[in-house]
């Protein structure tokens, strides 16, 4: 006997998400165009980044007034799984490539954050893994095309993350059903 199990994946928080692209695309740009010698200014970066986080995630209003619900366990330990490999992916960049290639560095961790989107597949859907893609791809032209300066790739990057996060602040809620076959006797 064949019998049908819906399974109900949800991705309560995608606004909250897109947010977050939005603003931290806006201080990758900032630090870039601001960067000077050091491609992307470490203050603007590191408390841009500390104050977006706090203010979006961690104070619940604006995940309150954003998100349609809570993410399920297994969706917050692919999200913690997915931060904790960026953090891993971005001090071996910092580890082997140090501080005599900043370019190099700084386009590596570029690919270390495109490649943690593809964990936060299971929390926000499809739309990361073409995110996580693009900036891969941005970031490896960007090593490459050498002739062309840093922060070409920087803003390209930023713009990348700005355009996703609007779609994905203006996304409806959405739920997927996936049926499994489950054979019972």
């Amino acid at each position: 006997m064949s019998t049908f199990k819906k399974e109900i994946i949800e991705y309560n928080t995608q606004r909250t998400c897109g947010l977050w692209l939005v603003y931290i695309g806006l201080i990758i740009i900032l630090s870039a165009i601001t960067g000077g010698e050091l491609f992307i200014q470490p203050y603007i970066i590191g408390l841009g980044y500390f104050i977006g986080y706090f203010v979006i995630f961690v104070f619940p209003y604006v995940n309150q007034k954003l998100s349609y619900g809570k993410s399920s366990k297994f969706q917050d330990r692919m999200d913690n799984i997915a931060v904790f490999l960026n953090i891993v992916l971005c001090t071996i960049s910092g580890l082997v490539i140090g501080f005599d290639d900043l370019r190099l560095m700084w386009l590596c961790i570029f690919i270390a954050v495109g490649i943690h989107f593809f964990g936060f597949y299971f929390s926000q859907g499809r739309v990361m893994l073409l995110l996580a893609t693009l900036t891969i791809v941005n970031s490896f032209i960007g090593i490459f095309l050498i002739s062309v300066p840093f922060v070409v790739f920087a803003v390209i990057d930023g713009v990348i993350k700005i355009s996703f996060g609007v779609k994905m602040m203006l996304m409806k809620r959405q739920v997927y059903h996936n049926k499994s076959n489950n054979i019972s006797l």
